[in-house]
């Protein structure tokens, strides 16, 4: 049995029972939280021999593609969508490891930067082929032109979901 064939059975009972039930549309839903949540083990198992989870990973990644490499706690947040209590306990790990700094925005006292520490910059530099060779996995077999038609389709759902919200 495939890793989501009772899912998929589930999904289909469900429809059975239920009239007006998108069977399709919630079984791409469910497909892709199988999807996120495989990608997501498959991710801290390469971040582990780093010491770091997705979480972590996911502030200093975010720091090393911003300009400067630093970033208001809040902005910092919304990349990585966390909310600010996991942000401030992830913040205290890499702060405690040395791997980014937190300090004042100048003249606003009340604005946390985060900024990235020359450790931090190694370690990512460092995880970050391991978390690309976990990604590229995923696509194996795809091509070109498939994973332009993915981006383009999951861009309209990322849309879709905006203006839902």
């Amino acid at each position: 049995m495939s890793v989501f064939e009772s899912t998929n059975k589930r999904l289909q009972t469900v429809s059975d029972r239920t009239p007006g039930f998108p069977l399709t549309m919630m079984r791409l839903m469910r497909m892709t939280t199988h999807i996120q949540k495989i990608n997501k083990d498959l991710t801290n198992a390469a971040l582990r021999k780093h010491d770091l989870v997705e979480a972590s990973y996911m502030v200093l990644a975010v720091l090393y593609g911003t300009d400067q490499e630093t970033s208001t706690a809040s902005v910092l947040g919304q990349a990585c969508h966390e909310k600010p209590a996991n942000l401030t306990r992830v913040c205290n790990d890499l702060e405690t490891r040395g791997l980014i700094h937190r300090g004042t925005r100048p003249g606003d006292r009340r604005s946390v930067m985060i900024s990235l520490t020359d450790a931090g910059r190694t370690l990512i530099a460092s995880a970050l082929p391991d978390v690309w060779h976990q990604v590229e996995c995923t696509y194996v077999g795809f091509s070109d032109s498939e994973l332009q038609v993915l981006e383009q389709l999951f861009m309209r759902q990322l849309h879709n979901l905006t203006q839902a919200s």
